[in-house]
């Protein structure tokens, strides 16, 4: 969970340098410098990055390239001699360079310059999940017919990659594909020859990153990155290694998971490209490298960094991806990391794929044995089987709640003993971990509160360490209250590689709709897995990365929506290869209306279900059935996505439609396009999406009709029947019309109406109704399932 194991410490850590930093400079300045002299470095302090978005067809002719006119424009507008850190010229046009806020204001003014957008940085959101989303490497259609996918490139925007890891080795494949334009750039231990026919592209994108006064902070080189697309963070290794990673026999992290660890699509190329350093991701970097990535000939791109939540017109990383988007390039987007609190959902624009985070049904059982005979399960990756230090009897210490990951731990209460800790909001357990051992303590129990109520996930910790849920912490802490002497002891059971518990979960942790930015769209989109994922790792850092550590592992477990996003995007990468014309929308609804809303495995009867009563996916939190605001559309379905016999397809003409419903003006629509456009009566916000989200309220006030469009994307003809589910007794009635659609052929579009109406004269007093309307042929089995979801926007929208 990277946002919850690093970013924390890291703040403390900026935070900390920026004030001695600050101290040490304005002392100087107070000593060596003229008022005129500060007056003058006071003016550098200010400048700030922006990003300028220009209308090309303004430039005026004198100018023979658009990069004269924006030195004009910037010379014009700046006292002082500022450069372009980028330029803007495929999917937007403009450029990038530091500024004061005066000199933003009169830029902004000037002919052809349409808006600017404040630089600002985005944080990133990690063998056993291809086998279980049925993608059996000997058996899968999907993976037989796409050839592993061997025709794919994926671009991944990240941390970068380290080259050697098995993972990226390029045996039986064939030559890259020719229609890829990409560059292998050289930089700090990095060199064209880390490159091959698996990585067929690195770039790195920093300055954005240089420009800021975040890079300042650590310019003694406290903090050292490759100044190359090689990851000295780990985290882009193993998202590349989870959506594209060769098979590699006897992968394994310290003696746990182990197996034969692959990516989704085994045989995707993967271009690389490093927008992230130390302190983050920098948005001017993150524009330039989704700009070469569409240039170099990507297919997919996966990025599991944060947008904001902001209008469409205002965030540019939303700008960004609709012309990515308009540009046939399929985007797969991380939820985030700050469930399971309501509208906490990131990258909420209906033209990505945003990708919540799920269990697998792989465990690491870890038991605790306290000291009045009582049992306390949980998981660890931590507590090797017969562990000499955790295997006897230690006194136990609770260091009652924890808030911050800076805790001063005393080695008079610590040191020998196994500690309970409990932790609130997003701490690093990793570095609490870190700070007991340098204490000497002997083991940890870690509960991490709302984010992993259930102790499901299981950390790398350089201290023995088992994670348990809310209620066992309870169960200890009692304990530890009520004994003079309270004891444990700490074992670990190892591995067990599958159907050791009922998944997928959504994960607590994983971020929730309602969406925000467009209440009536559906986010997440669809869950995968993202719980103890083993995938690569740098060969730069240990794992844990919180101290300085000389061992070093090929693979390493992570858990986040990070992790869960490059399934998608590997399995989206599989499925471009089987339908190489196939839209992103349309690879979308595909995945969308395929997902699956039931456990794969019941541990109730011991085995796989395949046969009804199937139980429905729960939620980690609440331990109920998943809402739609957490499971999204459902868990991903590899297989099934391949053939999904209709798909709700959406073009550049709807969403324009669906912004003009949104009441932007047509100025901002044009920000978001880089076309004019004319909005024609109120538009449509009922986007023609494979989702139905309704307020109740609207439903108050008289019926909801909304006119949705079908394609025929399978093999066959027939007769598709529509059934609603989930309302057949409830406040609402559900109509559709047509009921029955003939279908004669590949590429025909079917429209049909759905009607929503109260039913009776008053709505009960539930926040939430779920059903979904679903299409089923019955000789081709097809099953094209669309979810509903009426709620109270009352209570998740104005209660906020």
């Amino acid at each position: 969970m990277k946002n919850c194991n690093h970013n924390t410490e890291k703040l403390h850590h900026l935070f900390f340098s920026l004030f001695i930093s600050f101290f040490f400079f304005t002392t100087s300045l107070q000593i060596t410098h003229t008022q005129n002299s500060i007056t003058d470095i006071s003016a550098v302090l200010n400048r700030t990055t922006f990003i300028v978005l220009v209308n090309r067809d303004s430039k005026p002719s004198p100018f023979l390239s658009p990069q004269h006119w924006y030195s004009s424009l910037l010379s014009s507008s700046s006292s002082s001699t500022s450069s372009f850190i980028h330029v803007y010229s495929t999917l937007i046009h403009g450029f990038s360079a530091t500024l004061t806020p005066l000199e933003a204001e009169i830029l902004e003014k000037s002919h052809g310059v349409v808006t600017l957008f404040r630089d600002s940085i985005l944080h990133l959101h990690t063998t056993r999940s291809p086998m279980f989303l049925g993608l059996n490497y000997r058996n899968s259609s999907l993976l037989k017919l796409s050839n592993n996918g061997t025709d794919a490139i994926i671009g991944l925007v990240d941390t970068g990659i380290w080259p050697e890891r098995k993972s990226f080795h390029d045996d039986g494949l064939g030559p890259v594909p020719t229609r890829w334009k990409g560059q292998c750039e050289e930089g700090e231990e990095f060199n064209r020859s880390n490159c091959n026919r698996k990585i067929i592209g690195a770039r790195f994108f920093a300055g954005g990153y240089d420009a800021s006064f975040v890079r300042s902070a650590h310019a003694d080189g406290s903090i050292v990155d490759f100044r190359s697309p090689r990851d000295s963070d780990g985290h882009g290794t193993h998202v590349a290694s989870i959506a594209a990673g060769a098979p590699v026999a006897g992968a394994e992290f310290q003696g746990f998971a182990g197996g034969t660890a692959r990516g989704m699509a085994p045989q995707a190329r993967v271009a690389v490209y490093k927008v992230c350093w130390s302190m983050g991701c920098l948005l001017s970097d993150v524009c330039a490298a989704l700009e070469k990535a569409v240039s170099d000939g990507v297919d997919i791109i996966s990025v599991s960094l944060g947008s904001s939540r902001m209008p469409f017109h205002l965030d540019l990383l939303s700008i960004m991806s609709f012309r990515v988007a308009d540009r046939g390039v399929f985007v797969a987007a991380s939820a985030g990391n700050e469930g399971p609190y309501p509208a906490s959902i990131t990258n909420a624009p209906p033209w990505v794929m945003n990708v919540g985070a799920g269990t697998i049904d792989r465990d690491f059982p870890a038991v605790v044995l306290l000291g009045n005979g009582k049992n306390v399960s949980g998981v660890s990756v931590s507590i090797k089987p017969r562990h000499e230090t955790t295997r006897n009897a230690h006194p136990l210490y609770s260091s009652g709640k924890i808030t911050s990951s800076i805790f001063n731990f005393s080695p008079q209460y610590v040191q020998g003993r196994i500690v309970l800790c409990t932790t609130d909001g997003h701490v690093s357990t990793v570095l609490l971990g870190t700070l007991l051992k340098y204490a000497g303590a002997a083991a940890m129990i870690i509960s991490h509160g709302n984010l992993d109520p259930n102790g499901i996930i299981a950390e790398p910790h350089v201290l023995p360490t088992i994670t348990v849920g809310v209620a066992e912490a309870k169960s200890i802490q009692d304990y530890i209250i009520s004994d003079t002497n309270p004891t444990a002891v700490i074992l670990s059971y190892g591995t067990v590689p599958m159907h050791a518990r009922a998944a997928p979960i959504v994960a607590s942790f994983s971020s929730r709709g309602p969406n925000l930015a467009v209440p009536g769209i559906l986010k997440p989109d669809i869950i995968a897995p993202g719980v103890n994922i083993l995938g690569a790792w740098t060969g730069a850092i240990g794992s844990p990365d919180t101290i300085p550590d000389p061992r070093r592992s090929e693979f390493n477990l992570m858990t986040g929506t990070s992790m869960a996003c490059p399934h998608v995007s590997g399995v989206a990468a599989l499925i471009k290869s089987v339908h190489p014309n196939w839209s992103p929308s349309e690879i979308k609804s595909a995945l969308m209306t395929t997902a699956s809303i039931y456990t794969h495995y019941d541990t109730r009867n011991m085995s796989i279900q395949s046969s009804r009563p199937k139980s429905p996916i729960s939620d980690e939190f609440s331990s109920e059935a998943a809402s739609p605001f957490g499971l999204g559309a459902g868990h991903l379905e590899p297989e099934r996505a391949m053939d999904p016999g209709l798909i709700y397809d959406l073009g550049y003409d709807d969403y324009v439609n669906f912004l003009c419903g949104l009441n932007y003006t047509e100025r901002q629509i044009e920000i978001i396009t880089g076309k004019r456009v004319f909005c024609l009566e109120n538009g449509d916000r009922r986007l023609n999406y494979p989702a139905i989200v309704v307020a109740g309220e609207e439903v108050e006030d008289g019926i909801v009709v909304l006119i949705k469009r079908l394609k025929v994307v399978s093999e066959g003809q027939g007769f598709y029947k529509a059934k609603v589910v989930g309302f057949e007794r409830g406040d609402y009635k559900i109509e559709v019309e047509p009921k029955i659609l003939r279908i004669n052929g590949i590429g025909e579009r079917v429209n049909f109406k759905v009607m929503i109406r109260k039913e009776g004269k008053r709505i009960g007093r539930k926040e939430m109704w779920v059903g979904a309307l679903i299409w089923r042929e019955e000789i081709t089995k097809h099953t094209v399932r669309c979810p509903i979801v009426i709620y109270s926007a009352k209570k998740y929208i104005v209660g906020l």
